[in-house]
C-alpha cells in the first residue's frame, strides 16, 4: 500500500479547518479553548490581536496538514487501510499527546502562566474546566475521523 502524502496533507488541512470551527463553536458557548490564539501568541506579540489570530489560525491549519501526513504515513507503514474507524483511535492518541503538551506549554510560552495574560491550562486543559479534557480528546477524535474519512474517500474512490 502506498501513501499519497499530498492528499494526506489536504485531508489533515480540512480536518484542522473543522477542528478550528468546532473550537470557535465551543467559544460561543463560553468555553475558553482558543488554540489558534495560543499558537499565535507564542510567535507574535499579543498587542496586535488580529495578527496573533492570523498567525495562529494559519499555523494551526498547517500543523493539521502535518498531522494528516503523519497519520497516513504511519498507518500505511503498518499496512492498515486509512479510514474513519482507524481515525477514532489515532485521533484519541493525538488528543492525549496534544493534551499532555498543553501541560508543558506554560513552561516555555511567554504569555501563559501565573500572573500572565493566559492562565496555565494544565494537562489536557483540566485547569480550564472540568469538561475541557473531554473536549480536547473529542475534538481530536473528530479530527482523526474527518481526516482519514476524507483521505480514504479521495484515494480509494479512484
Amino acid at each position: 500500500m502506498e501513501a499519497n502524502l499530498l492528499m494526506a496533507a489536504f485531508s489533515g488541512f480540512i480536518g484542522a479547518v473543522i477542528l478550528t470551527l468546532l473550537i470557535y463553536l465551543l467559544k460561543l458557548f463560553g468555553y475558553d479553548l482558543d488554540i489558534p490564539y495560543l499558537i499565535g501568541s507564542r510567535f507574535v506579540g499579543i498587542q496586535n490581536k488580529s495578527r496573533t489570530y492570523t498567525v495562529g489560525v494559519i499555523a494551526h491549519l498547517l500543523i493539521g496538514a502535518g498531522w494528516g501526513v503523519l497519520y497516513v504515513f504511519l498507518i500505511t507503514a503498518m499496512v492498515v487501510t486509512p479510514n474513519w474507524p482507524i481515525g477514532i483511535l489515532w485521533g484519541f492518541g493525538h488528543g492525549i499527546f496534544v493534551g499532555s503538551m498543553m501541560g508543558i506549554l506554560a513552561e516555555n510560552h511567554p504569555h501563559i502562566g501565573e500572573d500572565k495574560t493566559i492562565s496555565d491550562p494544565g494537562i489536557l486543559g483540566r485547569r480550564w474546566g472540568a469538561l475541557m479534557p473531554y473536549f480536547i480528546l473529542g475534538l481530536h477524535v473528530i479530527f482523526g475521523i474527518v481526516t482519514l474519512a476524507i483521505y480514504h474517500s479521495i484515494v480509494f474512490a479512484q
